[in-house]
C-alpha cells in the first residue's frame, strides 16, 4: 500500500510541473528571441542563457531526447539531459525553449554550438 501511495504522490508531483503545452521549467515567452538572434548573441557577446523561439526541424525518433531548430545556416541541436523528453511528432512545429548555449567538441574534434533546454513550450 505504501508503494502505491508513493507512486501516486510522485505522479501527482510530475503532473503539476507539466501542462499540455509545457514540459520542464516554465518558459517566459515574453523574453523569447528567434533562434538566429540567440545564436548571434552567443557568438558575439557570449550571452549563453536565452529563451528561444523557432521551428523544429528534426526530432529524436527513438526517445524524443533531442530536437534541432532550423537556422539560417546550420541547424542547432537542443538536448535536455535526462530531465524530460519531447513528443516525436513535433517536426515543423513552432517551439519555445529556455536554457543556455554551449560549445560541444565532436568526435572529429570540431566545436559545435548546441543548446541545453531546461524547459520547452509548444505554441
Amino acid at each position: 500500500m505504501k508503494t502505491i501511495i508513493s507512486i501516486f504522490v510522485a505522479l501527482s508531483a510530475i503532473s503539476c510541473t507539466q501542462t499540455a503545452n509545457q514540459i520542464g521549467k516554465p518558459v517566459n515567452t515574453n523574453d523569447a528571441v528567434s533562434v538566429n538572434v540567440g545564436l548571434e548573441n552567443f557568438k558575439t557577446d557570449g550571452k549563453a542563457e536565452a529563451v528561444l523561439f523557432g521551428k523544429v526541424d528534426e526530432v529524436c525518433q527513438s526517445e524524443g531526447c533531442w530536437f534541432t531548430y532550423q537556422t539560417e545556416t546550420k541547424n542547432i541541436t537542443v538536448d535536455f539531459g535526462d530531465a524530460f523528453t519531447v513528443p516525436k511528432n513535433i517536426g515543423a512545429k513552432d517551439l519555445y525553449a529556455v536554457g543556455y548555449f554551449y560549445n560541444d567538441t565532436t568526435e572529429d574534434k570540431t566545436v559545435e554550438v548546441k543548446f541545453h533546454a531546461d524547459g520547452v513550450k509548444f505554441k
